[in-house]
């Protein structure tokens, strides 16, 4: 792996620009080795050569050439880290303690326990037991030079940190807990008792520390374990109640910070796509509007990354109830810059246009945008079984335009590049419904045609539609009904 080029491909504008910044800090020059060899990564991206630009900078001086390359990495370290520094509270943390540790070098004692008190004040706020334990150390240390650190109450703030550090594991015990309670209950909206309710009574009778269940730390790990889990049975009843229950008793109870900001809006994208599988669309686009109000706080720190969840959330409801205003939302994200630098861009895009038109029976312009997405060059980066249902709705779409010819050389194509797939019994579904596609374009009357008609049956039947729902791009039970 070439690591320079890698760091030089993953960074955004603001980084590039950030780095040029840092490294003009000394001298601006246009003309600077290091800044045409970055702008010469950046701007040949895989076609990069080094053969080229070290030519052209050294004329084959391979070690000058070495050396450049090493102060470039090295720079581009040390901006990444400046320029994220406050978006890492770990981090941030630690700088200050390396700061600590440069001025007790100089024989600077009351500015290192400057810098300390100033860690000891942010590892508190995220409850970070293990850098306390090496800030309360390096205090204790100091106070061999310094008379007035007080040692006793530092000997204290150590031991009790001791102590927290304990229940930080008697924590992960009771997640394991928590988390084989939630497993063998299997599926909470078909029992009695209600997840908040079963997730009390475990706490009740695993925690003997009562100082666990009112930590911040671990309610959001209990709320991330409950929330995965019951997205993992897909019992979507019960993730919306403990979501919306979660939600009210964190803004109630103060827990959201800037530290732990990515957490609130995973909840409300989380609450967002539950509410619309529970087919509460107004309610799904209420949230919506609270999470993009949530990116934009804390000057719009995640904005960039949550982005996506917020045009996602409003195309699902809209395609539903506005098909007109999803594709203008549609319509909108593909000219948003953060939106086009996704590498799911053209999916999002030309596969959710697609489906709309489908829904309008506008069938060739859903062809068109079926036929554009499989040209893009992100197309070939999804995984093959996705690959394979978008082409397997194409297919209907093109039968429902009576379109034969195509279908005979599509399904021609799919048989040869998706062959080893369609081998494996988890696509049987898929397999079939290609076969009875190559019969129905043969057929002149489906309704005499009792052996045809008799696998359609059978294989929209196979799964719910619900199931069918997740499972396909166009649902195939829905089109296969609607075919007798």
């Amino acid at each position: 792996m070439n690591i320079l080029f890698e760091i030089i491909n993953s960074l955004n504008k603001e980084e590039s620009r950030f780095y040029k910044l840092f490294a003009g800090r000394t001298n601006s020059s246009d003309a600077r080795k290091d800044i045409l060899l970055f702008d010469f990564i950046k701007q040949n991206g895989e076609e990069y050569d080094e053969q080229i630009i070290s030519k052209e900078l050294y004329q084959y001086n391979k070690n000058s050439f070495y050396q450049l390359k090493n102060r470039l990495y090295k720079d581009l370290n040390k901006s990444m880290m400046l320029q994220h520094m406050g978006k890492e509270k770990d981090i941030f943390i630690l700088h200050f303690v390396l700061l600590s540790r440069v001025y007790k070098r100089k024989g600077k004692a009351e500015l290192s326990f400057h810098y300390l008190k100033k860690a000891e004040k942010e590892a508190e706020n995220i409850e970070a037991f293990e850098l306390l334990s090496i800030i309360y150390s390096e205090i204790l240390t100091l106070s061999y030079d310094m008379v007035s650190v007080n040692v006793e109450e530092y000997i204290a703030k150590k031991k009790n940190n001791n102590e927290r550090l304990n229940w930080e594991q008697e924590m992960d015990l009771l997640l394991a807990a928590v988390l084989y309670k939630i497993k063998i209950a299997q599926n909470f909206s078909k029992n009695e008792e209600s997840v908040n309710k079963i997730l009390q009574k475990t706490l009740d009778n695993f925690s003997e520390n009562k100082k666990i269940p009112k930590s911040t730390k671990f309610r959001i790990k209990i709320y991330q374990l409950v929330s995965r889990i019951l997205l993992q049975q897909h019992d979507f009843d019960a993730l919306e109640e403990y979501l919306v229950h979660t939600y009210k008793e964190f803004k109630k109870d103060k827990i959201f910070t800037k530290s732990n900001h990515e957490q609130k809006l995973t909840l409300l994208a989380y609450l967002t796509n539950c509410l619309f599988k529970t087919h509460k669309y107004k309610q799904s686009l209420a949230y919506a509007e609270i999470l993009k109000s949530s990116m934009n706080e804390y000057g719009g720190l995640l904005r960039d990354k949550y982005l996506f969840y917020y045009y996602n959330s409003l195309v699902i409801n809209y395609s539903l109830s506005d098909k007109n205003k999803a594709l203008e939302v549609l319509k909108e994200a593909k000219n948003n810059d953060v939106i086009r630098n996704l590498p799911t861009f053209s999916v999002f895009i030309y596969l959710n246009t697609a489906l709309i038109y489908y829904d309008q029976e506008k069938l060739s312009l859903s062809a068109k945008n079926l036929a554009r997405l499989m040209l893009q060059d992100d197309f070939v980066n999804i995984g093959e079984s996705f690959q394979l249902k978008i082409h397997i709705a194409e297919l209907i779409v093109r039968y429902d335009l009576n379109q034969t010819d195509v279908i005979v050389s599509k399904i021609r194509y799919i048989k040869k590049s998706y062959k080893s797939l369609l081998k494996d019994a988890n696509f049987n579904r898929d397999k079939q419904l290609i076969e009875i596609i190559d019969l129905l374009i043969y057929s002149s009357n489906l309704i005499t045609e009792k052996k045809l008609l008799k696998k359609i049956t059978a294989l929209s039947v196979i799964i719910t539609d619900e199931k069918a729902d997740d499972a396909d791009v166009i649902n195939y039970n829905i089109w296969l009904k609607n075919l007798i």
